[in-house]
């Protein structure tokens, strides 16, 4: 890398994004405090009784096995053609799988905690991390 280009980016760091980021911290600091627009209690509820399908360990392995099963037959004729010696466009196809992974990963996320939110279950966070990483 040659020096000019490592000191235009130095420039750049200094001259445009640590003032700019100085100038925001500093602001923020100036402002006053956030307001909450609504009234709400600081002892939270009990959750209710959650149906066996909404416990933790069966919204993780349904959040699981549905994108495997959405995956699993695209890579198992992508293996195998690999294991037979045949030609495939194997980057193109495992693009394609992983887009399909992606979004199938996404929806499920969102459908489960739509239903745990729906069901009073308020401490989502964690487990709408887990459902699709599952």
């Amino acid at each position: 890398v040659k020096f000019s280009t490592m000191f235009a980016l130095l420039v750049l760091w200094f001259g445009i994004s640590f003032p700019l980021a100085a100038m925001g911290s500093f602001k923020g600091f100036k402002m006053e405090e956030i307001k909450n627009p609504a009234r709400y209690n600081q002892i939270p509820r009990q959750i209710p009784e959650q149906p066996i399908y909404m416990t933790p360990l069966i919204s993780c392995l349904v959040g699981g096995v549905l994108p495997f099963g959405a995956v699993f037959i695209e890579l198992f004729f992508i293996m195998s053609s690999i294991w037979l010696h045949q030609v495939y466009y194997v980057f193109g196809f495992l693009s394609l799988v992983l887009i399909i992974l992606v979004a199938t990963c996404a929806e499920i996320t969102i459908v489960l905690c739509y239903f745990q939110l729906c069901s009073e279950d308020y401490n989502w966070w964690w487990r709408s991390f887990l459902t699709s990483g599952s």
